[in-house]
């Protein structure tokens, strides 16, 4: 099995701890044979590996490790009930549900200046009924403003004349 500088450098760590099956060692050996840019890093991770275990280690104070455990958090997965009761808490929070009451009482109120008004049994039995009741009205509206009547005698006219 021949191997590339790429493969070397996955398997280097297990190279240098000795724990390749004898074939991929071989084969690493071969290419580190024939590859000085291998060969180098195999030197730079040996001298790193061999300053590692030159460090001095400390023994650690007893309170320590109490306290890492005592300070890590717990990751606890958030389920629906939770997400639904994090949407109520927020819904009844006084700022959101005075925007809520104003963006109602706004809505209505420019529908009612637009002549929209809903008969609430209706838009209960079918809401969709509301709704294309509402588009009915804003495309008569439209067709008989005074603007667009104006702008389709004139194109008539155009039409008459050409």
């Amino acid at each position: 099995m021949k191997c590339n500088c790429a493969q070397c450098e996955d398997r280097m760590s297990d190279y240098l701890e000795n724990a390749l099956p004898v074939p991929e060692r071989s084969s690493i050996e071969l290419h580190l044979a024939s590859c000085q840019a291998c060969t180098d890093l195999l030197a730079g991770m040996s001298e790193v590996l061999e300053l590692v275990h030159s460090f001095p280690a400390f023994e650690h104070p007893a309170w320590l490790t109490t306290r890492i455990l005592a300070n890590t958090p717990r990751v606890v997965r958030e389920t629906w009930i939770d997400t639904l009761a994090g949407v109520g808490r927020w819904l009844i929070e006084p700022r959101t549900a005075m925007g809520l009451l104003t963006t109602v009482l706004m809505v209505g109120w420019i529908g009612s200046l637009a002549g929209i008004s809903a008969d609430v049994g209706s838009v209960v039995r079918n809401p969709a009924a509301a709704y294309y009741r509402a588009y009915d009205d804003a495309v008569r509206t439209f067709y008989h403003a005074p603007l667009v009547t104006e702008i389709r005698s004139e194109i008539e006219r155009l039409r008459e004349i050409s």
